[in-house]
C-alpha cells in the first residue's frame, strides 16, 4: 500500500495481512489490495470498516451504522470467501444470515424457511442466480432479491432486473455500497409492501377489506378441496349501526364498527380470515374447526354481551349466518357468501318474528 493518508488520526500499523492497517481513534481501519479471503477475515473482526483504497470520500459514520428491521437473508455464491463475507456483513448489521452454495441448495432451504431477502450471486453452478431469480419471481413474489455478480462484462443490471431482481451490484464493491443497496432494496420492499397492505385493509377497523377477504378465501377453499377440509363462513350484520349513527353521530358510529371489530378479533383465531366487507357487514371464515357453528355463535354473543353490560348506552346488536364448505360439492366465494348472507336475513326474520309477538 502505498504511504497512508496524512489526515488520518494517530494510530499503529500492522502487518498481520498482505499490507499495512491503521487502528484509529474512530474505530475505523483502512487498507489497501488485499485478496478476498483476507478481506474476509479482516472483515469478521469486531467494528472492523473496509474501504477501498481509492475512495477518498468516506461515508459518514451515521450512515452506515442506520439501525434497520432484522431481516432473515439467504446469502447464495458459490465461493466460500465472498459467502463468508456478505454473511459477516449483514450479520454485523443484526440480520439473521444462512448460507446456500448454489440456486438448488437455496431453493431447498427457502422451501423449509422463511427469508425476508435474498443475495445471490449469477454465476455458480447446478444453478445460477438469474435461473433461481426466475423461479422465485414464479413462487415467491414477496422476496426480495439483490443479484452480484463478478462478470459485469457478460451480466447487465439489466439482464438482472429483468429476471425478477430488485437490485443488482457489481463485484467488486465497496462494503458501503453493498450496505447501502441491500438497505435501500429492503427500505423500498417494505414500503410496497406498506402500501399493499393498505389497499387490502379496512381502513377504519384494521381488518381485512371485501377484495382481500376475496382473495384469501378463493385459496383456503382450494386447499379445502384437496385436504377435504370443511371451512366454515359466518356472516354478521350488526342490526343497528344507522340507529346508532341517528341518534349518537356518525363518530359513535365509526366507535362502534371500530370497537365491534375487537370484539372479533377476540373472539376468534388469529388464522381465522376476519374481513369487513361492507358499512356493517363483517364474515369470518374459519379454514378448520372442531367446534359445532353454534357454539361459535355463542361466544360471539356472549362476548358482545359482556361488551354491552360495562356500558349505558350504544350497546350492539348483531345477526349471524353461517355456511359450510363441502369439499365434495364446491362452490364458488360468491355462492358460499351468499348462502351465509341468506342464513343471517333468516335469523334476523325469525327474531323480528319472535319480537312481534
Amino acid at each position: 500500500m502505498a504511504g497512508l493518508p496524512k489526515h488520518l488520526p494517530a494510530g499503529r500499523q500492522e502487518r498481520n495481512f498482505a499490507g499495512p492497517m491503521v487502528y484509529c481513534d474512530t474505530g475505523f481501519v483502512f487498507f489497501g489490495t488485499f485478496g478476498l479471503g483476507q478481506r474476509s477475515e479482516f472483515y469478521a473482526r469486531p467494528k472492523a470498516r473496509y474501504y477501498k483504497r481509492r475512495n477518498t470520500k468516506f461515508r459518514d459514520v451515521e450512515s452506515l451504522n442506520m439501525k434497520f428491521s432484522d431481516y432473515k437473508v439467504l446469502v447464495v455464491d458459490d465461493e466460500e470467501p465472498m459467502r463468508k463475507l456478505i454473511v459477516t456483513l449483514l450479520s454485523q448489521k443484526g440480520h439473521q444470515c444462512t448460507a446456500a452454495s448454489n440456486g438448488l441448495e437455496a431453493l431447498d432451504k427457502i422451501k423449509k424457511n422463511k427469508f425476508d431477502a435474498v443475495v445471490a450471486d449469477i454465476v455458480m453452478p447446478e444453478m445460477d442466480g438469474l435461473a433461481l431469480t426466475r423461479e422465485l419471481s414464479k413462487h415467491y413474489q414477496s422476496l426480495p432479491v439483490m443479484i452480484m455478480t463478478g462478470h459485469a462484462d457478460e451480466y447487465s443490471a439489466e439482464t438482472a432486473i429483468a429476471s425478477g431482481a430488485r437490485e443488482f451490484i457489481n463485484k467488486p464493491f465497496s462494503i458501503a455500497e453493498f450496505i447501502i443497496r441491500f438497505h435501500k432494496m429492503m427500505r423500498d420492499h417494505r414500503g410496497e409492501e406498506a402500501l399493499l397492505a393498505l389497499s387490502l385493509t379496512d381502513e377504519l377497523t384494521g381488518l381485512y377489506n371485501r377484495r382481500r377477504f376475496f382473495v384469501l378465501t378463493e385459496q383456503c377453499l382450494k386447499v379445502a378441496i384437496r385436504a377435504k377440509k370443511r371451512p366454515l363462513l359466518l356472516f354478521i350484520d350488526m342490526d343497528d349501526l344507522k340507529w346508532i349513527n341517528d341518534h349518537y353521530g356518525h363518530h359513535e358510529g365509526d366507535q362502534a364498527l371500530i370497537d365491534f371489530a375487537s370484539i372479533l378479533k377476540k373472539t376468534f383465531r388469529e388464522s381465522d380470515i376476519i374481513a369487513r366487507i361492507g358499512g356493517d357487514e363483517f364474515v369470518v371464515l374459519l379454514e378448520s374447526t372442531d367446534e359445532n357453528g353454534e357454539i361459535l355463535i355463542t361466544r360471539l354473543y356472549g362476548n358482545v354481551k359482556g361488551y354491552n353490560a360495562k356500558r349505558s348506552q350504544r350497546i350492539l346488536s348483531i345477526s349471524v349466518g353461517t355456511a359450510q364448505f363441502d369439499p365434495e360439492y364446491p362452490i364458488s366465494t360468491d355462492e358460499l357468501l351468499s348462502k351465509a348472507d341468506a342464513s343471517m336475513y333468516a335469523q334476523k326474520r325469525r327474531r323480528w318474528k319472535k319480537h312481534s309477538f
